[in-house]
């Protein structure tokens, strides 16, 4: 008996490495041929051998702009429904905003029997006007594209019904929070630096108060409202250090004040970005993410697994994971004066850190285990792929044959 196919779609390269490992291990192991559609260099063809995360699965290169670009969509879809078709895949599982559109109208073109899309949070939470209404409809139609929409949180759950992207009937977290977690093993001696090799390397002297931040440097992020946190807390004469793990991005640029103090600044320490971020939490006394909008936030997962406690802000999925005066504090998006004070506050209350800390990592053991929700997204995958034909297609789905894969555009 042949193998099922289930294609998986993003829009990034770096989604794909940070987001997929371990569902693509999964689904390997049970049984299915994989393929990864994402971003591309413009003259590559066919499909080509990949790894992710020590997971060997066959990608499909498709050139995407990450901005609305009508003529460059329309050549990405059509590419995409020219790859289901020659894949005849039992699955696809799209996500990220521009994938879930363009790869889930192609698969819904393409009559795939089971259509999934992951909703990992919600673009248009920070835009107004005409493009929010764009890319609200742009929702709408990826949802209506596929046969189950799985929300990555709750929040992110409740509020895609609110705006009646999707149904009730159609939509589902996995848990009873979040349909992710994590899985951070133990430390190896040979793996992690030390603290003082962290140190070293960071340039933080020993001693120093240090909040930390794990992320895209970007507007969305509430990098402006970190470095004035940053900033008064200084003027207020705490000798704080501020440690920056992530990039600059041209598509949500920060003000340029802002990026100036980051670079110059003796005081700010930015890494860059950083592919596995575990070990510099230990630097950190607290870990602040200003951030205003977002559809699970495993970087505070991360840091509370670390045992470090949270300043956050009360936004989507951020509410799903930090418990407000348990396991850190959250205040308004956009709010400096308000993150500025609750910084103060844990840093000035070592104890309440401390308790804060401890609770953190506590519930992340007891509620964010990642191989809760791989078992039960395998279940899912299972019970679709023993299914012959999806609700919207009564033949049976014929066996993949990635030799057809298209070579041209």
């Amino acid at each position: 008996m042949k193998k099922p196919t289930i294609v998986f779609g993003m829009n990034s390269m770096f989604a794909v490495q940070h987001l997929l490992p371990e569902i693509l291990g999964l689904v390997r192991q049970q049984g299915f041929q994989v393929a990864v559609i994402a971003p591309g260099p413009k003259d590559a063809r066919g499909l080509q051998d990949m790894s992710v995360g020590g997971c060997e699965v066959g990608f499909c290169p498709v050139p995407m702009e990450r901005e609305i670009s009508p003529l460059s969509d329309l050549r990405a879809l059509w590419r995409i429904f020219r790859i289901l078709g020659a894949l005849r895949p039992a699955i696809t599982n799209m996500s990220t905003p521009k994938m879930a559109l363009l790869g889930g109208l192609a698969a819904w073109l393409a009559r795939v029997p089971h259509r999934i899309y992951t909703l990992r949070g919600l673009r248009y939470e920070t835009t107004r006007s005409w493009k929010r209404a764009v890319l609200v409809a742009c929702e709408r139609i990826a949802c209506s594209c596929a046969h189950q929409v799985i929300a990555i949180s709750s929040s992110v759950q409740e509020a895609a019904l609110q705006e009646r992207l999707t149904t009730a009937k159609k939509i589902t977290v996995l848990g009873d929070r979040v349909s992710e977690g994590i899985a951070i093993p133990p430390c190896a001696e040979t793996q992690c630096p030390s603290l003082e090799e962290l140190r070293v390397k960071t340039g933080i002297p020993e001693g120093s108060a240090v909040i930390g931040f794990v992320g895209r440097l970007t507007r969305d992020k509430g990098i402006h409202e970190l470095v004035e946190c940053f900033s008064a807390l200084r003027r207020d004469g705490l000798a704080v250090h501020l440690l920056l793990l992530g990039d600059f991005e041209p598509g949500d640029p920060v003000e340029e004040a802002t990026a100036s103090l980051i670079r110059s600044d003796p005081d700010v320490h930015w890494v860059g970005y950083v592919p596995q971020p575990r070990p510099y939490y230990q630097l950190m006394d607290v870990f602040v993410f200003p951030t205003h909008r977002e559809g699970l936030g495993k970087v505070l997962l991360e840091a509370a697994a670390a045992g470090k406690p949270a300043v956050s802000t009360y936004t989507t999925g951020v509410i799903d994971v930090v418990q407000a005066g348990v396991t850190g504090l959250l205040v308004p998006p956009g709010d400096a004066r308000a993150l500025t004070r609750a910084v103060a506050t844990l840093l000035g209350d070592g104890e309440l850190a401390a308790r804060m800390g401890k609770s953190a990592r506590l519930l992340v053991q007891e509620h964010f285990d990642n191989g809760i929700y791989l078992e039960r997204l395998g279940s899912m995958l299972r019970s679709m792929a023993h299914t012959d034909s999806g609700p919207d297609r009564q033949t049976e789905t014929a066996t993949p044959s990635f030799a057809n894969l298209p070579r041209g555009r």
